[in-house]
């Protein structure tokens, strides 16, 4: 049993005690005329029997009315429906209660106040009303504060999987075997080596509280980046930017390009004899990248998480899909630009 639940069922208690604590107080101060010993048991039944009938009733509406028509909507019209709904079953319980008085089920309220049924029933009913109303959102807040902080979680996860992915060992371990054997060759190439290499991790680690990047700030990067492996397979390697000027502030997805270049470098042997050669460039709004196909002999293991990355980013973006494809020996993968308007 939830603790909602418990909430609920107390309800009907809490309305008895408020109805004895009432009478207590008529009887203390001898108003003889409601004390205890005249309230009868049928009477007594029957307003409990009402108070936990409308607590199920109102739970069920409410819970129904949060579903589809919340406070934060219409808050009028869900107003109107509280007041409504007190109002009719108001009506039905004093009809009932006047109908068991005429055919002598109960005895009439003593000393002539028989108007005090038509002013009880209203206000016991709203205030059963309100106690769910506070009960059930103060629910629904916690409800949605545990979620906000399990999705919170989630995404530092999320986001931490990637840095790690990001930061992957082996390119780490790769470009200090590189910058090693430069500090013997040339010690000005180690050096620009090391600002490139800095430059890539520094972005790296900072781009990822951004959901989007201008185009201009990805291309610094992805230079800088593929210097890298410029830098380690040498004449084996080739690539090109080729960026209209115009489109260099439009946005996308942070390290999107590193994804393609990573999954280039993954799945194509690099060689001296038959070099890698990658191109990226704008083509009506769209960002092309373009590599030659060099299959590697060993087998590759792909679990294409990196592209279903990309397509959930742009469909939570609701932006149109990246397309990915083989052209006259060459694979392509084409980007949609977002214009900065569109953040």
């Amino acid at each position: 049993m939830t603790s909602n639940t418990v909430k609920i069922i107390l309800v009907p208690f809490v309305g008895l005690f408020m109805m004895m604590m009432s009478m207590s107080l008529m009887y203390i101060f001898e108003s003889t005329d409601f004390g205890m010993h005249k309230m009868e048991p049928l009477r007594m039944l029957m307003v409990i029997i009402n108070t936990s009938f409308a607590v199920a009733l109102y739970y069920f509406i409410i819970s129904k009315m949060n579903q589809h028509k919340g406070w934060c909507s219409i808050w009028y019209l869900r107003l109107l429906a509280d007041v409504v709904i007190i109002f009719v079953h108001s009506f039905l319980f004093i009809l009932i209660a006047r109908t068991a008085v005429e055919i002598g089920w109960m005895e009439p309220i003593p000393g002539h106040k028989e108007e005090i049924i038509f002013i009880m029933p209203p206000v016991v009913h709203a205030m059963i009303m309100i106690i769910l109303e506070m009960i059930l959102s103060i629910e629904a807040r916690n409800k949605l504060s545990m979620q906000l902080t399990k999705m919170e979680k989630e995404h530092i996860n999320a986001k931490y999987g990637a840095l790690k992915e990001q930061l992957d060992h082996h390119f780490l371990f790769n470009n200090l075997s590189v910058l090693s054997s430069l500090i013997y060759e040339s010690t000005e190439k180690a050096d620009h080596f090391i600002q490139d290499f800095a430059s890539t991790y520094r972005y790296v680690l900072t781009i990822n509280q951004q959901k989007l990047v201008t185009l201009e700030d990805e291309l610094a990067f992805i230079d800088k980046y593929l210097s890298l492996y410029k830098y380690r397979f040498e004449d084996g390697f080739d690539f090109k930017l080729n960026i209209e000027a115009k489109y260099c502030h439009y946005l996308l997805p942070p390290l999107t390009l590193q994804l393609l270049v990573e999954n280039v470098i993954k799945h194509n042997a690099v060689s001296k004899k038959e070099p890698l050669r990658l191109n990226i460039y704008t083509e009506a709004g769209k960002l092309i990248v373009k590599n030659s196909i060099h299959q590697k002999i060993e087998k590759v293991d792909s679990t294409q998480k990196g592209q279903a990355n990309l397509l959930e980013k742009y469909r939570l973006l609701n932006h149109e899909l990246p397309t990915f494809g083989t052209s006259d020996k060459h694979y392509l993968v084409s980007i949609s630009l977002i214009e900065s308007h569109e953040d």
